[in-house]
């Protein structure tokens, strides 16, 4: 499969971190995911056309700028180079007019798609309102409203039912599911949405330490924390087990 831009790097994300502050930190771990997408062949994912390489390992370890445009391990540099552009735009207006367009297009694939099933189902709106918050603080609540009327025409009170049908009928964080693995990193800001404890035996839980948003699910790496190895295996774990609990109830079917 031919390599193509990483498709979450759009105007959402961009939306999200524009006035912020990222500390080096918060940097590295962008870097990281960027080049776990490089890796997986998988999934057959590139940096985007004329993109250079993110530096390698130790690259945030000297004092920088994240906004330093001229030093190539800004964070600025980070995004564009993985979109596959010389800049990026700061007006949430041309974000807006980017979310409204309709006809199929490269960039920014699938932002829209996802802002709509936030406004009519999920909600989901990552908030970084508390004074500690490393980022800027722009990206509230409301915020995250406003897009849903702006680029759809939906009120807040709309989202707020549908949010709330969604959990109804789905059970939010109690489904009553079976033979169904949460697995969450707990630095993933979406873990608290979910399924953290185990329910009961067919509800199982994994909530990994120090990691972040879908970790498990990306290829092994030499470094890959502790916490991270032992989830994958649990994960492998508790497959083998319930697919030798279909096999054998299979088995007893056929008899």
């Amino acid at each position: 499969m031919a390599g193509r831009p990483v498709p979450w790097l759009g105007s959402l994300f961009l939306v999200s971190l524009w006035g912020a502050s990222a500390p080096a930190s918060i940097l590295r771990r962008l870097g990281e995911h960027i080049q776990r997408f490089q890796e997986s062949s998988s999934l057959g994912l590139s940096l985007g056309p004329g993109a250079v390489a993110i530096p390698r390992e130790g690259w945030l370890e000297q004092p920088l700028d994240p906004f330093n445009a001229s030093d190539r391990r800004s964070f600025l540099q980070v995004v564009t180079h993985s979109l596959g552009q010389k800049c990026l735009s700061f007006s949430r207006a041309e974000a807006v007019a980017q979310l409204r367009v309709t006809e199929p297009q490269v960039s920014g694939l699938g932002d829209r798609q996802w802002l709509y099933q936030t406004c009519t189902e999920f909600g989901y709106y990552v908030t970084c309102e508390d004074r500690g918050c490393p980022f800027s603080q722009l990206p509230a609540l409301p915020s995250h409203l406003e897009l849903c009327e702006q680029v759809f025409g939906l009120s807040s009170s709309s989202i707020a039912q549908a949010v709330a049908q969604t959990n109804s009928y789905y059970g939010g964080q109690t489904p009553g599911a079976t033979q169904v693995l949460f697995v969450n990193g707990d630095t993933d800001p979406w873990h608290v949405l979910s399924v953290t404890q185990a329910l009961g035996p067919s509800e199982s839980a994994i909530l990994i330490p120090s990691a972040s948003h879908c970790s498990d699910m990306a290829p092994e790496r030499p470094s890959d924390s502790p916490s991270l190895r032992l989830a994958r295996q649990n994960i492998f774990q508790q497959l083998q087990t319930w697919l030798r609990l279909a096999k054998e109830s299979q088995v007893k079917g056929e008899v």
